[in-house]
């Protein structure tokens, strides 16, 4: 009986351990390059799942398997929602949202402006410095 007693503790407590569920790590809230890294903290394999609205009906599953993240690449402007939950369960365990925004044409411009004049200057620099003959 003595020993049911110091058991018992470990009994109650041990479902839990071993039936931990997955959660994202530090998820990001914005991307402005249509692609991000999702990570999540898992004792088993998982499955990620994709949806662009609220209710979820046009989920995918895009990743299944044990791993703890994964790439997201390539995504339009727009609203995602990910949900995330253990291989063997039913119940989706956590889920995050990210909004993707390029950045705009005029900044994208901006952008090559800036490296092509750096560029140029990096240029002229190579060629004053050269040693005259």
């Amino acid at each position: 009986m003595r020993i049911l007693r110091s058991l018992l503790p470990i009994m109650f407590f041990l479902p839990l351990a071993a039936g931990a569920q997955p959660a994202f790590d530090a998820p990001p809230e914005r991307a402005t390059d249509g692609g991000f890294t999702l990570a999540w903290e898992a004792d088993a394999a998982v499955v990620l799942e994709q949806a662009s609205g609220p209710d979820h009906a046009d989920a995918r599953v895009i990743y299944q398997g044990g791993d703890t993240s994964t790439v997201i690449s390539g995504l339009p402007d727009g609203e995602y929602r990910f949900r995330l939950r253990a291989a063997d369960a039913d119940a989706w365990a956590d889920q995050t949202t990210v909004t993707v925004e390029h950045h705009s044409l005029t900044r994208a411009f901006g952008f090559f402006a800036v490296g092509a004049i750096v560029f140029l200057v990096l240029i002229g620099a190579i060629l004053r410095g050269r040693p005259r003959d």
